[in-house]
C-alpha cells in the first residue's frame, strides 16, 4: 500500500511542476518526444520508490522535477534552477505538513505516526492536499510572460539557503520526532516555506528590474546610433547641396549660351540637366538642419511607397532641443506613421504634419491612417504593429517631458495622432 500511495504521489508531483510554469513559457520543439522522456523519468523514480532509501528518494526527486522543468520548456539554466529548488520545496514541505498535521489532530508524535499502518492514507491524502494548493498559489505569482534573469550568485545563495533550510529541518525533527506531535515544525516549516516563496517573489522583482535597466540601454544605444546616422547623413546632405548649388549656376551660363546660339540637342541636353539638378535640391527648408534632414528624408520615403505626405511647417528654430531628441520625436513619430500606412491600401495611406508657432507655444501634430483596432485605448507603451512593445513612442514621451513638453496620443477608428506642445523658449 505504502508503494502505490508513493506512486501516486510522484504522478501528482510531475503534473504539479508540468503546470506550475504552463502559462509562463513556451514549449520546445518535438514536445511529444520530451513528455515521453519525462514519463519514464516518472516510471523509473517510482522503480526507486520501490527500495525506501531516503537520500535516494530526496536525489531522484530532485532529478525528475530538474528534468520536468528543463527539457519542455524554452527557459535559461538559471530560471531551471530557481524553479526545481521551488517546486522540490514545495514537495518536501508538503510531505513534511501532511504527517505532521495527522500527528497533531492523533495527539502522536512524528514517529508513532510514520510507524501506524491505518494514517498512512491520512498523511498522503494531506500530502496531495497541499501540493495542490501550494502549486497553484506559486504558479499565480510567477505566471507573468517575463522571463527571469538572473546571474549565477543569486542562484548560488538561494541553493545555500535551501540546503540550509532541509539540514536544519532534517535535524530538528529528527531531534522530536519521538516526543512532539510536531506543532512547533508545522510552524517552522510554513515560516521556511514563506521565505522561499518571498525569495522567489524578489528574484521576479530583481529580475524585471535589471531587464528594465536593459533595455533602457538598448533605447539610449539606439538613440545615440540614430544620431550618429543623420549627422553622417547631414554631411553629405550639405555636400549634395552645395553641388546642387553649383549645378544651378552652371545650367544659368548654359541656358544664357543656348539663347544666343540656339541648339535643340544641347536643349534638350539643358532640360534634362534640369531635373537631375532639381532632384539634389531638398524638398523642405528649415532652420533646424536634421529637422530638414529629417522631413526631406520622409518626404522621398512616402514618395516612394506612394504615401500622401502633407506638410505646414513654419520655418523657425527650436535651438532648445537637442540634435538627438530632435532626432527621437521626429523619427519615431514619422516612421511609426510610414509603418502604419504601409499596412492599408495605397489609396488611404495619408500622413499630414503641422508644426506650428504661435502665442508662445510651439504645436507640432501628426495624424496618419491606420488599420481599424477594436481596441482605441492607448497604452503607455502603445504598438498597433504585432511584435513592437512600443518602445519608440515612449522615448518620445520621455524627450518630450524634458522640455517640459505635453504630449497627447489618440486614436479613433482608422486614425492615429499624436500632439505635442513646447513653451517657446
Amino acid at each position: 500500500m505504502q508503494f502505490v500511495l508513493d506512486c501516486v504521489t510522484t504522478v501528482l508531483t510531475a503534473i504539479l511542476c508540468f503546470l506550475m510554469l504552463f502559462h509562463k513559457y513556451e514549449f520546445k520543439k518535438n514536445i511529444g518526444i520530451r513528455i515521453t522522456i519525462i514519463s519514464l523519468a516518472c516510471v523509473l523514480k517510482m522503480a526507486l520508490t520501490f527500495f525506501q532509501i531516503p537520500i535516494l528518494n530526496f536525489i531522484s526527486s530532485f532529478l525528475l522535477i530538474l528534468l520536468i522543468v528543463y527539457i519542455p520548456y524554452c527557459c535559461k539554466k538559471t530560471t531551471v534552477f530557481i524553479y526545481s529548488f521551488l517546486f522540490l520545496a514545495i514537495a518536501l514541505v508538503s510531505d513534511a505538513l501532511g504527517v505532521l498535521i495527522v500527528s497533531a489532530f492523533c495527539r502522536n508524535t512524528i514517529l508513532e505516526t510514520l510507524g501506524a499502518t491505518n494514517l498512512v492514507w491520512h498523511h498522503h491524502i494531506w500530502n496531495w492536499i497541499l501540493q495542490i494548493f501550494f502549486s497553484r498559489i506559486v504558479a499565480l505569482l510567477i505566471r507573468t510572460k517575463n522571463n527571469i534573469r538572473i546571474q549565477w550568485q543569486e542562484i548560488t545563495f538561494y541553493i545555500i539557503f535551501f540546503l540550509f533550510q532541509c539540514t536544519l529541518f532534517a535535524y530538528v525533527s529528527s531531534a522530536v520526532q519521538e516526543y512532539v506531535s510536531g506543532q512547533f515544525i508545522i510552524y517552522m516549516m510554513l515560516g521556511f516555506f514563506c521565505l522561499d516563496v518571498y525569495l522567489v517573489y524578489i528574484l521576479n522583482k530583481i529580475s524585471s528590474a535589471r531587464d528594465a535597466q536593459r533595455r533602457m540601454n538598448l533605447m539610449q544605444q539606439q538613440e545615440i546610433l540614430q544620431l550618429q546616422m543623420y549627422q553622417e547623413l547631414q554631411k553629405k546632405y550639405n555636400e549634395t547641396c552645395g553641388i546642387a548649388h553649383d549645378i544651378h549656376r552652371h545650367i544659368a551660363s548654359l541656358t544664357a549660351l543656348i539663347e544666343k546660339a540656339p541648339n535643340t540637342q544641347a536643349k534638350q541636353y539643358l532640360d534634362d540637366l534640369i531635373i537631375d539638378a532639381n532632384k539634389l535640391t531638398p524638398t523642405v527648408k528649415n532652420q533646424n538642419a536634421i529637422l530638414e534632414i529629417i522631413l526631406t528624408t520622409v518626404s522621398e520615403r512616402c514618395k516612394n511607397e506612394n504615401i500622401q505626405f502633407d506638410l505646414h511647417v513654419d520655418n523657425f528654430p527650436m535651438k532648445f532641443i537637442s540634435d538627438m531628441d530632435m532626432t527621437t520625436i521626429f523619427s519615431n513619430l514619422l516612421d511609426n506613421a510610414i509603418d502604419a500606412s504601409l499596412e492599408i491600401s495605397k489609396s488611404q495611406r495619408k500622413i499630414h504634419l503641422v508644426l506650428r508657432k504661435q502665442m508662445g507655444l510651439i504645436v507640432l501634430r501628426i495624424t496618419n491612417n491606420c488599420r481599424d483596432q477594436k481596441n482605441h485605448k492607448v497604452q503607455i507603451y502603445h504598438s498597433s504593429k504585432p511584435h513592437h512593445s512600443g518602445i519608440g513612442l515612449s522615448n518620445v514621451r520621455k524627450a518630450v517631458e524634458k522640455y517640459d513638453g505635453i504630449m497627447c496620443v489618440h486614436q479613433e477608428e482608422s486614425q492615429f495622432a499624436v500632439s505635442i506642445t513646447f513653451l517657446d523658449l
